[in-house]
């Protein structure tokens, strides 16, 4: 099945009981070899990156920040050291067609009301390793185009050094009543966990959210990047 028909079926038939009547045009569509977006996010099939368009948003070392992305509109912008206008239904349809695969491992079950239960069974070593990813950010500096990857520019105010090298993981949000919650709340990526992203940094200082600001060697707020979701390539 290739990527086009895949794609298709899965935004032409309501994802996880998401909201149907959600406006998802254009469908995912063949720019260059390999190449294809879905909206202004783009994906690349051989080597399983998602280039998402972005901005610095939270850039004073000063403040603490608990979210890597959200949407431009989302309720976490004071929180967020990127925002981005690309739709978080889009991003997720991305990740899963690129087959990265969800895994519930950081958090505990949501009942079907909403509140939360117990911890998840053990979830399988080879879910875990598919769910996980890096990520990068480029972005002109001057004339020239860097890119290095994100964590250079979270800073961990108790360590008092930059984020250590590590795998996000790819839980997928969650569906209440028919809504995706990443869709009504635009959260993207978290740094402090948050079931309702569709991705949490993996970290066992995950559910401290006091730890976390902007490197000072952050762009200014407003500065144009693309956020890379790359597979995760474990570091020695």
């Amino acid at each position: 099945m290739t990527l086009r028909i895949l794609g298709a079926i899965l935004i032409s038939a309501p994802l996880s009981n998401a909201e149907p009547d959600q406006d998802l045009q254009p469908m995912v569509k063949q720019t260059g070899p390999n190449i294809y977006e879905i909206g202004i996010v783009s994906l690349n099939k051989e080597t399983r990156e998602i280039v998402i368009p972005a901005r610095t948003n939270i850039t004073d070392a000063g403040n603490i920040i608990e979210y890597l992305l959200v949407h431009s509109n989302g309720e976490k912008i004071h929180e967020s050291l990127f925002t981005t206008d690309a739709d978080p239904f889009q991003i997720n349809i991305a990740i899963k067609l690129l087959n990265y695969k969800e895994s519930p491992e950081l958090f505990k079950v949501r009942k079907p009301d909403g509140s939360i239960g117990e911890d998840y069974p053990v979830v399988a070593e080879e879910i875990k390793k598919a769910a996980r990813f890096g990520i990068h950010v480029s972005w002109m500096d001057g004339k020239k185009e860097k890119t290095i990857p994100v964590t250079e520019w979270i800073y961990n105010n108790s360590t008092q050094k930059n984020m250590s090298p590590t795998a996000w993981v790819y839980n997928g949000s969650y569906v209440y009543d028919k809504k995706f919650n990443a869709k009504l709340t635009g959260s993207i990526v978290a740094i402090f966990s948050d079931i309702g992203a569709i991705a949490n940094y993996s970290g066992d200082d995950r559910n401290d959210d006091t730890l976390w600001s902007p490197s000072r060697d952050t762009p200014p707020e407003g500065t144009a990047v693309k956020v890379i979701l790359k597979p995760w390539i474990v570091v020695p």
